[in-house]
């Protein structure tokens, strides 16, 4: 407790204004209907947690059974801030960004960050996202800062067996803080190959302890492991293809910066501004190489480890062969801003500069995600009109079964401001158990006007009918039975 106070005293003035800022930036998420296809499937009551722990990822379900399996948005949204600001000041303190005007930028960058809002937008798991993303952080802060042997040892590979248990996404959160903090360390003159060795092998331990609560999970539920993503693919063919997928997590780095296939990165020149980034974090690493007059061996240790941050920020896509990185998986990114803040304080021009920077990224972030969340406003809108349609023909035909295919489509004109991923998706999936999981809960909980969905068979049998082939775009059809509704 005596920590917490430390840290609430040390950097109230940012935590205060991250607070303000980040309340301001994602308040639709507090106020408005923002869904996803996912969110939908998932909000309100969802104890559906077998689909999490075939995928690995059993600490969701005990994290549901504390929440008594409701999904309460503004709590789990307040709650994940206040993870997050938590994980920014440990950062704060591990690499020493003593400057308040960096700090206070800093936190403002990473609210209103699309990897922050794309993981605060799925709600009924933002909360255990960001403790995560948070355990990820203590584990490495509590290894180099602690001298205790159970809280150097012990509790880090806790930490990180339960991070993984949440999304095994964020195994690249300690792996990459262990790869920055050491080139923190050369830069220093004050790092261990001993120390770099055993927190490699924490993370390791980590990774042991999960697997093999992992497979208990599996037991203890009786579910098999998911084919979903290669999740239950990992053996001798996953470690063969290991150099592959190397190079794949650099092309992954090199897309996430500059091109659109992450994150769009051209609607407001954010390509550039990452450029301008990338540039100024190799200048100031320089500028420390010469001021400092280090050692051809910390130079040298100081580019392998370089070289080896987008193969620790992308390991996702080395652990699980048939995953591409995701904006939601890209969390291992944000680490690189926190070295950034250390980089600039000491040196005035790399400081102008780099705060002027900061201030265009914060611009960028906040368009792409002030666009992002109108465009999913804007489908919601659309699709709630198009039920209220349905609902009034469904009364009017005192309808049974009811078959509804199809979804509405977002407004195109406005998806380049966004940053993309899943706020240009439709609010369904095609996949027949979406489609009618989707249009039954939002005609339930957005409508008040329960549905009884046709059956998978029937379902099939219609769509390949011929009536079904001729109809129009929200037409309403009774085919065999069935009052049917095709959504363009």
């Amino acid at each position: 407790m005596k920590k917490v106070k430390y840290f609430i005293n040390k950097y109230r003035l940012s935590i205060l204004l991250f607070f303000v800022v980040g309340i301001l930036v994602h308040l639709p998420l507090f106020t408005k209907n923002i869904l996803t296809a996912d969110v939908l499937l998932n909000t309100n009551y969802y104890n559906g947690y077998s689909w999490e722990i075939s995928l690995g990822r059993f600490g969701l379900y005990f994290i549901g059974l504390l929440k008594g399996f409701y999904v309460f948005p503004e709590v789990e949204i307040f709650m994940a801030m206040v993870l997050l600001i938590g994980s920014c000041c440990l950062l704060f303190n591990l690499f020493s960004i003593k400057n308040k005007v960096i700090q206070v930028i800093m936190n403002i960058l990473i609210v209103c960050s699309p990897i922050i809002s794309s993981t605060l937008l799925f709600h009924y798991c933002s909360f255990p996202y960001m403790l995560a993303f948070f355990l990820g952080v203590l584990s490495i802060y509590l290894f180099y800062k602690s001298k205790r042997k159970i809280i150097k040892y012990f509790i880090p590979i806790l930490c990180i067996m339960i991070s993984l248990s949440m999304y095994q996404a964020y195994l690249s959160i300690p792996c990459t803080l262990v790869i920055l903090y050491s080139i923190y360390l050369l830069l220093e003159d004050k790092f261990s190959i001993k120390e770099f060795l055993k927190a490699i092998l924490v993370i390791l331990l980590g990774c042991i302890v999960y697997f093999i609560f992992m497979k208990l999970s599996l037991v203890v539920f009786h579910i098999d492991m998911n084919s979903y993503r290669g999740a239950n693919s990992f053996g001798i063919d996953t470690i063969l293809q290991i150099p592959n997928r190397v190079v794949t997590s650099y092309i992954s780095f090199y897309q996430f910066y500059f091109t659109d296939n992450i994150v769009h990165n051209s609607n407001v020149g954010m390509q550039f501004f990452n450029f301008i980034f990338l540039l100024l974090f190799i200048v100031g690493i320089i500028y420390f190489i010469i001021r400092r007059h280090l050692s051809w061996k910390n130079i040298l240790g100081i580019v392998i480890f370089l070289l080896l941050i987008p193969f620790s920020i992308c390991f996702v896509t080395i652990i699980l062969p048939d995953t591409s990185l995701q904006l939601l998986m890209s969390s291992g990114f944000l680490l690189l801003f926190f070295f950034f803040g250390y980089l600039i304080q000491e040196q005035k021009f790399l400081y102008l500069v780099g705060l002027i920077l900061l201030f265009f990224m914060i611009r960028g972030y906040f368009i792409q995600v002030e666009a992002s969340y109108r465009q999913l406003e804007s489908t919601y809108q659309k699709t709630y009109l198009v039920g209220c349609n349905i609902r009034r023909a469904l009364e009017e035909e005192k309808a049974d079964t009811v078959m509804i295919v199809g979804s509405v489509s977002p407004l195109l004109e406005e998806n380049d401001m966004t940053y993309g991923f899943v706020s240009n998706y439709p609010l369904f999936w095609d996949e027949y158990t979406n489609q009618k999981n989707g249009w039954s809960r939002f005609m339930k909980y957005y409508l008040s006007y329960p549905i009884h969905y046709v059956e998978e068979d029937k379902y099939q049998e219609i769509l390949d009918s011929k009536e079904y082939q001729k109809m129009d775009y929200y037409s309403l059809e009774e085919i065999d039975n069935v009052f049917v509704i095709k959504v363009k």
